[in-house]
């Protein structure tokens, strides 16, 4: 677990601030927002009035470029960076950027690589692949923002910064409600009541 704040919330926290997307499910019933697809990223948002709870998962490959553990002092400095980055700066923001990360933490799930030299690993899978398992990032936040407003429109870095995210499916609930956007090629902004 890599943790960027001191105030780092508990998971569980997040997660009953969160509680209602889950049981509420997601827009688009045909889309399993928790499968492991290259190029898709998932955000989860719970709004009380000027505190929001963010929940973004992604597989590896969409935010470092690859699934496996670092090889190198340079990929692991990289995954280093990132994670600095994902726990420190808000996922979404207020178009006139007034959120501030209160606490966040950056997880890495996903079963760990087996050395080059163990003997049980499969040879037919011996190459530099994502086979040695799906991994993912799992990044909470709590942000406070000044003055979030009904129908407030928000703007995410991710797809940005990280262009092997395709598609971001952002999922939200609070008092004004529930609702639901799926961000493609070149869109990084949504209104909450969309």
């Amino acid at each position: 677990m890599h943790s960027n704040n001191p105030h780092a919330l508990p998971k569980t926290a997040l997660y009953l601030g969160i509680a209602a997307l889950l049981v509420a499910g997601s827009a688009d019933a045909g889309e399993n927002p928790g499968a492991h697809r290259h190029g898709y990223g998932h955000l989860q948002m719970a709004v009380q009035d000027d505190n929001i709870d963010l929940f973004f998962t992604s597989p590896a490959y969409n935010v470092v470029g690859f699934e496996r553990q670092a090889k190198t002092p340079e990929e692991e400095t990289r995954m280093a960076e990132i994670s600095d980055w994902l726990g420190n700066n808000p996922l979404i923001d207020t178009v006139p950027g007034s959120c501030v990360v209160m606490a966040g933490a950056v997880h890495h799930t996903g079963p760990a690589s087996q050395p080059d030299d163990d003997p049980h690993r499969h040879d037919e899978h011996h190459h530099d692949s994502e086979e040695e398992g799906h991994r993912e990032y799992e990044v909470s936040q709590q942000l406070a923002c000044k003055a979030l407003a009904t129908g407030q429109t928000f703007s995410s870095p991710l797809k940005v910064r990280f262009t092997n995210l395709e598609v971001l499916t952002v999922e939200w609930v609070g008092g004004a409600g529930q609702g639901s956007i799926r961000l493609g090629a070149h869109e990084s902004t949504f209104q909450l009541g969309q």
